[in-house]
């Protein structure tokens, strides 16, 4: 049949006529031909669509109407049927891939006719039995196929017709797979100069690293961003979202959304590996059939050598997942693995690395929630370190109680552990959250204290923190703060000296307070007033340096009327009823109060005794009721509240004693000196030596009061606190 034919039969329109004229098809061999080298009309000359769609038509008409060697030849030659029958291992799946990819491209309406009519299976086998080889066979007689769809289908049949020839041709498995993956990549990309070392590598590394400096994954812009604004390549400082715009020329708005997508749909542009044959044990003892895949700095090292390529590890690992995804499942979030980030996400953990675990592990445990509840207790605050059985946690996330699988999500979870968290499960199984905040000013000062063992003096705290502690900035006032009782800390009587609570429970003879408070318990337990003697009997327990006087005097001292004082010496508490036999002090006589000048007489007749105002500590108690009482005179001086006969007697006693206020200071100072060789001699039970260090400077005072003492050039008050000494070193044994 000429083309003046076909014109007349009315299959074509004037315009198509036309077409075929002018490009020399002037029958329906030369027209069919055409169509089955080329499989389209619109590389004709002024062919348009409408003219390709009625010369396409016209071909599959005559196809199905006359059979003839097209296609209906490959339905009825047995040898097609043979080759297929023949065909290996690799050729069958290489045959089937290409079915798969090229089903694809056919639209949703012929996809669903073609999948109806072969109840979903779109293997080489059952299309032959289906099709291939069915004589009886008709597109037509398809249900639901309309032109466009018998159009579509023939096309779809004739490419498999076709790569089922060139696939018998080649023997070399080698050159198959080259073949097939030149054939999907052109098909996919668009792209025909692909290098056959790329083709026949069968490497995923290579082939997406060609693609990618092709530019043929992305779109020009997103291609940027990919390369540039992620994680892509190994050392390489990812650019910000300002510096992306800038170098695009759009708006950083619009990067945000490129770069969003392309996070989305990276699974997506990249699956199409899947159908590339890389033997990755092989190449990289990669072990499929193992749990997890983790890829190290050295694995990840060894494939970009291998494929001469600088992935990171992070795209790396995504390349794999990307190809054996059906048995792999990705853990770790793309954003954080891949995306460079200012800020994390709130409200759940913000991965570092990408996991690939097999499915039938990742399907019985969550690890999602897993590294959620790990990253919110380690930065929680966490006051003291605490830990647990790390199999026992695992249960909380885990969809499954059979040991041997725990076991082996096991491995994986400590992976995750290890790398992500830097915990680690210790030989007991345990894994321990350390304590992360920050230790409080106490705690220094209870940790000082505890390794001193002993009451000790704040000096003495603060120099052992600094010890223990060097760039800790501390000092006497700050220890003295920390010092509460709410923090575990008792004061030993009022020389600022401190224990711990907890000695109160595990030392014997250890009690805390000042002596008022200790008297005052032992009161509170007692039903009857005891006497003085009895209380320092019991106060010596706890206080051995104190002595029944300095007990009675300092119960007397006290200012909140705690304590009653009854006849015979014998004291209780206010708080408490007490028999009518017990008789307070007050009520059998009241002393009258002494006059000014009463008290001025006993002030001049102890300045002139001793030489020096009185001292408020170290003397007798007389001595500093004399020295409470000039110190009010003073106040009372400064305020105008005297009269100017007793203004000018105190105004001559301070003009004349200021001028020896350095000798006042003096004998001050060797109060506190005879305080602290006292303390000395009762701790250690000897005299202070000249030749250890920190004891010299007692050693000396020592020397130079007893000479004074040969010489009788102590003062009254100096000279009964050298007898004091010499009487505490009769009455303990010592070494020198």
């Amino acid at each position: 049949m000429d083309i003046n034919e076909i014109y007349h039969s009315e299959d074509i329109s004037i315009r198509t006529f036309n077409i075929c004229k002018n490009n020399d098809l002037k029958d329906l061999t030369a027209i069919l031909k055409h169509y089955r080298d080329n499989k389209t009309f619109e590389n004709l000359k002024n062919c348009g669509k409408k003219s390709n769609y009625e010369l396409t038509a016209l071909c599959i008409k005559s196809i199905n109407h006359n059979r003839n060697k097209i296609v209906g030849s490959a339905f009825k030659e047995k040898h097609l049927i043979h080759i297929i029958t023949n065909f290996s291992k690799t050729q069958r799946e290489i045959v089937n891939s290409f079915i798969e990819i090229n089903s694809n491209y056919l639209s949703t309406r012929s996809q669903n006719v073609i999948n109806s009519y072969l109840n979903g299976d779109l293997k080489i086998r059952n299309i032959s039995d289906r099709i291939l080889n069915n004589d009886e066979f008709n597109f037509q007689k398809i249900k639901n196929a309309g032109t466009k769809t018998l159009l579509e289908l023939e096309r779809f049949i004739d490419l498999i017709i076709e790569f089922i020839e060139q696939i018998a041709e080649i023997d070399n498995e080698n050159d198959l797979l080259a073949l097939k993956n030149r054939f999907f990549i052109e098909k996919t990309f668009s792209i025909s100069s692909i290098p056959d070392e790329i083709l026949k590598s069968q490497s995923i590394f290579s082939i997406v690293d060609f693609l990618i400096s092709k530019k043929v994954i992305f779109e020009k812009n997103e291609n940027i961003i990919f390369q540039k604004g992620l994680r892509i390549y190994e050392k390489q400082l990812e650019l910000t979202i300002d510096e992306l715009a800038e170098e695009i020329s759009i708006s950083k708005e619009r990067v945000r959304q490129l770069r969003k997508s392309l996070l989305e749909n990276l699974f997506t542009s990249l699956k199409f590996i899947k159908h590339i044959n890389d033997d990755l044990y092989q190449k990289y003892s990669i072990d499929q059939n193992q749990n997890y895949i983790y890829i190290d700095n050295d694995l990840n090292l060894l494939i970009n050598k291998h494929n001469n390529t600088n992935f990171s590890i992070q795209f790396n690992t995504f390349l794999i997942y990307a190809y054996i995804s059906d048995e792999f499942d990705l853990i770790g979030e793309i954003e954080d693995v891949l995306l460079p980030k200012i800020s994390n996400s709130r409200g759940r953990y913000n991965w570092c690395n990408f996991y690939l675990v097999n499915k039938k592990i990742s399907s019985l445990f969550s690890f999602i929630e897993f590294a959620n509840d790990l990253d919110k207790r380690k930065i929680e605050r966490i006051d003291e370190s605490y830990n647990f059985n790390f199999n026992s946690y695992l249960l909380n996330f885990s969809r499954i109680e059979n040991l041997y699988l725990l076991n082996q999500i096991s491995n994986v979870a400590e992976k995750i552990l290890n790398n992500e968290f830097e915990i680690y499960v210790d030989t007991n199984d345990n894994i321990c959250f350390i304590r992360n905040s920050l230790k409080q000013g106490y705690e220094y000062s209870y940790e000082a204290l505890k390794l001193l063992g002993k009451p000790s003096k704040i000096n003495e705290i603060t120099k052992k923190i600094k010890e223990l502690h060097p760039d800790y900035e501390i000092n006497d006032i700050k220890v003295r703060t920390s010092l509460k009782r709410e923090n575990g800390f008792v004061p030993i009587g009022r020389r600022s000296i401190f224990g711990l609570q907890e000695w109160e429970d595990n030392l014997e003879n250890f009690k805390g307070g000042t002596i008022r408070s200790i008297v005052s318990e032992y009161l509170e337990s007692e039903t009857n007033p005891k006497h003085i003697s009895k209380i320092a009997e019991y106060v010596l327990n706890y206080r051995p340096n104190t002595y029944e006087r300095s007990i009675l005097d300092n119960l007397k001292a006290d200012v909140t009327g705690t304590f009653t004082f009854f006849k015979n010496s014998t004291i209780g508490l206010k708080s408490k009823k007490y028999d009518i036999s017990y008789i307070e002090l007050n009520k059998i006589s009241s002393q009258k109060a002494k006059s000014w000048e009463e008290r001025y007489k006993e002030f001049e007749r102890f300045l002139n005794t001793n030489k020096r105002l009185p001292l408020s500590s170290g003397g007798t108690d007389e001595e500093i009721r004399l020295y409470r009482w000039y110190k009010v005179q003073e106040g009372e001086v400064r305020n105008g509240k005297l009269d100017n006969i007793k203004c000018r007697l105190l105004n001559q006693i301070i003009i004349q004693f200021n001028q020896n206020d350095s000798n006042r200071k003096r004998r001050s100072n060797n109060v506190e000196r005879y305080i602290n060789l006292k303390q000395f001699i009762r701790l250690n039970n000897r005299l202070p030596s000249a030749n250890k260090t920190g004891e010299e400077y007692l050693y000396h005072f020592f020397y130079k009061q007893r000479k004074l003492f040969e010489k009788g050039q102590l003062n009254h008050s100096e000279k009964n606190q050298f007898i004091e000494i010499t009487k505490i070193i009769q009455n303990n044994t010592y070494e020198n």
